[in-house]
């Protein structure tokens, strides 16, 4: 199914006659799933394949089937248990949708369903929407490659503090479709792994924070220099005492991967932005050291160890093993 050279499923025949069984335009590439047969009265018999590509009345037999095949879909999204399975094998066709067929996208969104941090199984939008808190204004998620990671990432502390569900797109499609959605019933969807999510839930408290801890993040910013674009006070952290986002602009680490992945090397570096826990033991003691090369080394850790929770790997793993070592020794007292 996820072949460029995948075999159609469909069959075209005019007047009972066999056509073709091998067009991929029958159907969009993302309904390549469904297997059946087209029968026209309306074609000529001796169509070729040059006429098939032009012809107006396949284009609205190929419009008619679409909307026919997401109506069974939307028919057996009212068995339970049948719809989960049916999710569990074309979920991520079904995603390809949303950025394919923009005039079947309010279906498509309908269909589409996510992993949550707040329940088992499989989620709708609208089920996230119902759910929303009352001061709640936007649909948050994250995105990654490992479900159980992404449940685990420093990046959720604030918003399971709060009770705030966030939708887990762990599969590689959702890197690229889930910026495109934009928004779900007039409510915005905001990716916790980018800078700006975490305005709708600071608060006070996180903004005198920010003022106080500015000296520090000035010797941080100093000590990684050009490594990252920005150092900032968290209001996302509770107990971990770094994590990395992106700008709202650049793409995602995950994605930056992806794409190296599929041989686009020649990518401009996207440095990522580094937030501090002002709370955490380890940033309230940097405030109080002048020493540089204690900052340095610190501050070069905190940013190792937050791309590592990420999938992100390290510039230089054997000098990070030598700064971590370093500080493990220096703190037995054995």
């Amino acid at each position: 199914m996820y072949q460029a050279d995948y075999q159609p499923g469909v069959k075209l025949y005019v007047k009972r006659v066999f056509i073709t069984d091998d067009d991929k335009d029958l159907l969009p590439p993302y309904l390549r799933f469904v297997k059946g047969i087209i029968d026209s009265e309306d074609l000529p018999l001796n169509v070729s394949r040059e006429i098939l590509q032009k012809n107006k009345i396949l284009s609205n037999i190929k419009t008619a089937s679409v909307k026919k095949i997401l109506g069974e879909i939307q028919n057996l999204v009212k068995d339970e248990e049948k719809y989960k399975t049916f999710i569990e094998q074309f979920n991520r066709p079904l995603k390809e949708g949303l950025y394919t067929d923009f005039g079947n996208r309010e279906t498509l969104l309908e269909l589409v369903r996510y992993k949550s941090t707040t329940t088992d199984g499989w989620v709708s939008l609208e089920n996230y929407k119902d759910r929303m808190q009352s001061d709640q204004k936007s649909i948050f998620y994250i995105t990654g490659g490992n479900e159980t990671v992404l449940k685990n990432s420093p990046l959720l502390e604030a918003y399971k503090k709060k009770g705030i569900e966030v939708l887990v797109m762990d599969e590689d499609i959702d890197e690229i479709v889930a910026p495109m959605i934009g928004t779900y019933k007039d409510i915005s969807l905001k990716a916790v792994n980018k800078s700006g999510s975490s305005e709708e839930i600071k608060t006070d408290e996180d903004r005198e924070k920010e003022k106080e801890m500015k000296p520090v993040i000035d010797k941080i910013k100093e000590a990684l220099k050009d490594e990252v674009k920005d150092v900032v006070a968290s209001s996302r952290l509770q107990e971990s005492p770094s994590c990395i986002v992106s700008d709202e602009n650049d793409p995602s680490a995950q994605l930056q991967q992806m794409m190296k992945a599929l041989g686009q090397t020649d990518m401009p570096e996207v440095k990522p932005i580094l937030e501090i826990n002002p709370r955490h033991e380890i940033i309230c003691k940097l405030q109080n050291t002048e020493d540089k090369q204690i900052l340095e080394d610190i501050s070069r850790i905190l940013l190792d160890q937050a791309l590592m929770v990420e999938g992100v790997p390290v510039k230089d793993p054997a000098a990070f093993a030598a700064r971590l070592n370093k500080y493990i020794g220096r703190s037995l007292n054995v």
